[in-house]
């Protein structure tokens, strides 16, 4: 973990090799109906409620997840319009929710450093505390199922489902916040609340820092 840094991606810049690496992904694995050659930002990463975040390692872009804070009041994200006949009930009765997307990595860096994957999950686990929200939701292909039942104790709420644009059905499941048992059997998920702070809080200013890096470490020292 001492070679990882997260970025909230801001620029113009940063915006575009995010593309690159999603298009890589999704591109690979057929996730989408068509191929989406380099080209996968859109609207919806500028909805309100949503942060675009880049992990690098060794100051390298290794993977992307994006994360949407969905109220009663900020419906705007991927699992509300894919899955609204279930999700528009419970935002009905006062529930939230976080809901990450866009999640990609690098398939060949991450051969050879193993943990990519969890490393940027975290964050989302991180903004589920962050937000006080009753369950952290995920959109993933059904071989993809067990992977989350595992690690998160997730439980599929909707699907499979072939959605409009996606070329496999769609599975979605809910994770309320297990934080003691899911961070007993992976510290790495643990964190401080200055890193969450500095991760999903906008300052005065508008602009998120720079860099950001893993807390989980100091965490388990100190305990």
């Amino acid at each position: 973990m001492d070679r990882i840094e997260y970025r909230r991606i801001v620029s113009p810049e940063d915006f575009e090799d995010i593309s690159q690496l999603r298009s890589l992904a999704f591109d690979a694995h057929a996730i989408y109906s068509r191929k989406l050659n380099g080209n996968a930002t859109d609207d919806s990463d500028f909805w309100p409620g949503v942060q675009v975040f880049g992990m690098y390692y060794d100051r390298e872009l290794v993977s992307t997840i994006r994360i949407a804070h969905v109220t009663p009041k900020n419906r705007d994200c991927q699992a509300v319009r894919l899955f609204p006949e279930v999700l528009d009930p419970l935002l009905d009765q006062g529930q939230t929710f976080i809901d990450p997307s866009r999640f990609a990595v690098n398939d060949e860096i991450s051969r050879d450093v193993p943990g990519l994957a969890l490393l940027t999950l975290r964050l989302a686990f991180m903004a589920t505390k962050y937000f006080g929200v009753d369950a952290c939701l995920g959109l993933v292909t059904e071989d993809h199922v067990p992977f989350y039942r595992r690690v998160f104790r997730s439980t599929v709420i909707a699907g499979p489902k072939k959605c409009e644009g996606f070329a496999v059905p769609l599975v979605l499941f809910a994770s309320p916040l297990r934080e003691e048992e899911i961070c007993a059997r992976y510290p790495l998920f643990r964190s401080t609340a200055k890193e969450r702070e500095m991760l999903f809080d906008t300052p005065a200013s508008g602009m998120p820092p720079l860099t950001i890096l893993p807390t989980a470490k100091y965490v388990a020292h100190a305990a």
